[in-house]
């Protein structure tokens, strides 16, 4: 087999490679089906947000019920975490969807242009084609695994705090339906009981003193609970995403930044 043969050869199967991920392989990454796991536990994790956030709003508005300013402070943080979940639930909206279309991008756009690199440089001995269809086609499957091992690696980490975090949902609700059971009962022993005043205001003041404590325990069980939201929503996939171009950088070990021009002076 001869030289043009060869290169020949080489340019059909790299033809054959270039239109199977344009027409085949971008449309399968294209479907939700095929990041099907991936989905399901992004929707079981929008679904803790959602009640992480109604929990905490529910935990405001009835710690913001008790008498006097004793849990004003509780409230309004309980209250301000509200945006915090908005952010983690945006970058798992996100993550679901760069799901889909970062596999569609790499196999319908990069890998056939680097296909088309390659075949060019069967025809022009050019080694900044080569260089660059390797830089380029390594850039892609860094994208393209960005967001799946961002997901593998939050799942671990989540795991571990998976009880913590249905006990925090568990313990808001609760503590929400205690301030109103205690509010309704209150009103009631006034009401009956408005000749011992003194008696009732004490204990009124001892329970809301053991609620204030209770909220506060809350609180910060919320608050790492969200810190863990934003550590597996928001830094790890960035994380991720660095260190696979870092070993893109290694493995090629050429910079992006275009050679300046030398001073004809």
């Amino acid at each position: 087999m001869n030289e043009l043969t060869k290169r020949i050869v080489s340019c059909v199967l790299l033809l054959i490679i270039g239109l199977g991920c344009f027409f085949g392989i971008s449309g399968w990454q294209s479907s939700p089906e095929t990041h099907r796991t991936s989905i399901e536990y992004l929707n079981e994790k929008q679904a803790t947000v959602m009640k992480l956030t109604a929990a905490s709003t529910a935990a405001s508005a009835a710690v913001s019920a008790l008498p006097g300013d004793t849990g004003s402070a509780i409230a309004e943080k309980l209250a301000d975490l509200t945006s915090d979940f908005l952010i983690v639930l945006c970058a798992i909206m996100l993550e679901k969807y760069l799901l889909t279309i970062t596999g569609y991008a790499v196999f319908r756009f990069i890998l056939p242009a680097v296909c088309v690199l390659l075949i060019v440089r069967q025809f022009r001995s050019s080694e900044i084609l080569a260089k660059l269809a390797f830089k380029l086609a390594l850039f892609g499957m860094a994208v393209w695994l960005a967001v799946p091992g961002g997901i593998t690696v939050s799942r671990m980490i989540e795991a571990t705090y998976e009880t913590s975090l249905s006990q925090t949902i568990e313990d808001a609700q609760s503590a929400a339906e205690a301030i109103d059971t205690s509010a309704g009962s209150d009103s009631d022993s006034d009401s009956e009981k408005s000749g011992f005043w003194s008696g009732i205001t004490s204990s009124v003041q001892n329970a809301v003193s053991g609620v204030t404590e209770k909220f506060e325990k809350l609180l910060s069980n919320v608050m790492e609970a969200l810190a863990v939201l934003i550590v597996t929503s928001c830094v790890l996939p960035v994380l991720v995403l660095l260190f696979l171009l870092w070993i893109v950088k290694m493995l090629t070990g050429i910079d992006f930044n275009l050679p300046k021009r030398k001073s004809t002076e």
